[in-house]
């Protein structure tokens, strides 16, 4: 080649190595191109081998990845065995990671070949041997003791290799460190076998107390359709007569005291009950609880007695819930009653005091002289359902009461505390903090002691037999009632007569058309002068404090809850239609 060429094969190596246009010569050309064949085909495969080893690299790093993940998650570690002739396994090899999971450091030694690497698998030898000899499968669960001493759970599973003949020559296997699952599970199951006991035992006590509730709401129900059925065969006998009426009187308040229990209790289990605070006065209280108490004292043969400071309370208004007082007192009292001797007392002492925030405290001690509680029952007389067992199936009652009285005590920032001994008698010690409240009104007053002589009542009930009583009980005041079916044709009554037509209404809530808060309301909407102070009293069974909110806000002035107290009604309506009249005065 002639320094022109080589020259030329130079440049062409550094730029194009295909441009051999300079080369005159056939046959130098075709050298030259072999020459550049040959060399770009050892590029290739020096490019094709470092891209393979580049993607062993790749596929190693993937590898060894993928391992250090199942590592991670499973906890795995891995495990060999050789067997012998006869298919006995010979010795045992154990990675780093199976000593970890063993407790042991990777530089310990752990036994391998050795009668402690026998005993190591005592435990699963016999499942091992099955599976190595028989062919059946090898994954089994148990517990092994570390290096610590401390004992874990390990699951084993192995895959054998075998020869013609189908004896096992080697294994590998895994060990997963299975403890936390174990003892999870474990924890789970004690857990559902727990809920299971309480579920057991919530349903005896729900057992129990239906077939308290029965037996107890029967007593009463059946004193009343027994002394119907003498009052139907002794009709002229007027003394007897009103004996007989006493007598269910008490027994449907003492009926309708159970159904308050259940429903209150219910209420009170979901944390529904709320605290509305309104005048008080505590001189009716005591006379509405003394009526019903009154009553169940002279049939069981008690004596009820007062005492109270000589200057008398500090304030005879205060601000509370007038609904919760009843119920504590009907619930202690009656208890003072049920569970005293023919010829016993029940004694109440109240004082008062007022407190350093201008609030006053208001503190009743409340002693009976019946047969006590044991010790033990005393420490558990607020829980729901508990009675004492000496007395359970002779005294009725739904083991309610109490938790209720408790409860609605501490709802209202007070207190309550019982001392006991059997055969002695009981104490109640309850101590409630109130706002003192303004004396009413005279026109008030006044109003609240006025009857129902002449005034225009429009009544809006759908069970006829409760609308005939209620008419029978406004108009044997002297009252002219209208009534009405449903809320619908309460608002067309309405609608349809001149102002002035009626002086209140008393309004059901629970109908059929339109409801009673609907009713309120289309009569409020009405463009007419009386649509928005007409009186509207809600007369309902609804008769928990969010029904007289409810009832409240939909627009009504009032609420009064069945069954019907006839003076307390009167006085409810004439005080409602008072206050209409003096900001129509005003």
């Amino acid at each position: 080649m002639n320094d022109g060429a080589k020259a030329r094969s130079g440049k062409g190596d550094a730029s194009s190595p295909f441009d051999f246009a300079g080369v005159a010569d056939r046959k130098e050309r075709e050298r030259l191109l072999i020459e550049e064949l040959r060399r770009t085909q050892r590029a290739l495969a020096e490019a094709e081998i470092e891209i393979q080893q580049k993607q062993r690299a790749i596929a190693e790093r993937a590898f060894e990845q993928e391992a250090a993940d199942v590592r991670s998650l499973l906890h795995a570690a891995c495990w060999t065995a050789d067997f012998d002739d006869e298919g006995n396994p010979t010795g045992f090899w154990f990675s780093d990671e199976c000593r970890r999971v063993l407790g042991f450091e990777s530089g310990d030694d752990l036994p391998e070949n050795s009668e402690n690497s026998d005993r190591f698998i005592a435990r699963i030898n016999n499942e091992f041997r099955i599976a190595a000899t028989e062919g059946g499968p090898y994954d089994v669960n148990y517990c092994v003791r570390r290096k610590d001493g401390r004992r874990m759970w390990i699951r084993a599973a192995a895959k054998f290799r075998r020869d013609k003949q189908g004896i096992a020559r080697s294994c590998m296997g895994v060990f997963v460190d299975i403890d936390d699952a174990v003892k999870n599970q474990a924890r789970q199951q004690q857990a559902l076998e727990q809920a299971l006991e309480r579920a057991d035992r919530a349903c005896k006590v729900k057992t129990d107390f239906l077939r308290r509730m029965s037996h107890d709401m029967r007593t009463p129900l059946n004193c009343i359709l027994g002394l119907l059925e003498l009052c139907e065969r002794n009709r002229d006998d007027k003394a007897l007569m009103e004996e007989n009426h006493g007598k269910m009187r008490t027994a449907a308040r003492h009926l309708l005291s159970l159904i308050d229990d259940t429903l209150q209790a219910s209420k009170l289990g979901e944390g529904e009950l709320a605290l509305v605070r309104e005048p008080v006065d505590f001189a009716h209280l005591q006379a509405d609880v003394d009526d019903i108490m009154q009553l169940l004292a002279v049939e069981a043969g008690v004596i009820m007695e007062g005492r109270q400071e000589e200057d008398g309370i500090a304030y005879r208004y205060v601000l509370g819930n007038e609904l919760y007082l009843r119920q504590i007192f009907l619930n202690i009292y009656s208890n003072c009653i049920k569970y005293n001797r023919p010829g016993g007392k029940v004694i109440t002492h109240v004082t008062s005091s007022e407190l350093p925030d201008g609030k006053v405290l208001l503190r009743w001690e409340i002693t009976d002289t019946g047969i006590g509680m044991s010790p033990e029952f005393l420490k558990r007389v607020f829980e729901p359902f508990a009675r004492e067992s000496s007395v359970a199936s002779t005294v009725g009652g739904t083991g309610l009461g109490m938790p209720i009285v408790k409860q609605l005590i501490e709802l209202m920032g007070g207190s309550i505390e019982i001392s006991s001994e059997l055969g002695e008698g009981s104490t109640f010690v309850i101590s409630i903090p109130f706002d003192p409240a303004p004396a009413p009104r005279e026109t008030e007053q006044a109003a609240s002691g006025s009857t129902l002589q002449g005034r225009r009542l429009l009544l809006v009930e759908d069970n006829d037999l409760n609308a005939e009583i209620a008419a029978t009980i406004m108009e044997d005041e002297g009252a002219y009632v209208s009534i009405a079916g449903d809320g619908a044709q309460a608002v067309e009554a309405f609608a349809a007569n001149p102002a002035g037509t009626f002086d209140a209404i008393l309004m059901d809530v629970a109908m059929p058309k339109m409801d009673g808060l609907a009713a309120t309301r289309a009569i409020r909407a009405l463009d007419r002068p009386d649509a928005a102070s007409i009186p509207i009293i809600a007369m309902t069974g609804n008769a928990f404090q969010e029904d007289v909110r409810e009832c409240l806000e939909a627009g009504m002035n009032a609420h009064i809850a069945k069954p019907i107290d006839a003076a307390k009604a009167e006085r409810v309506i004439a005080k409602a239609m008072g206050r209409r009249e003096n900001s129509v005065q005003q």
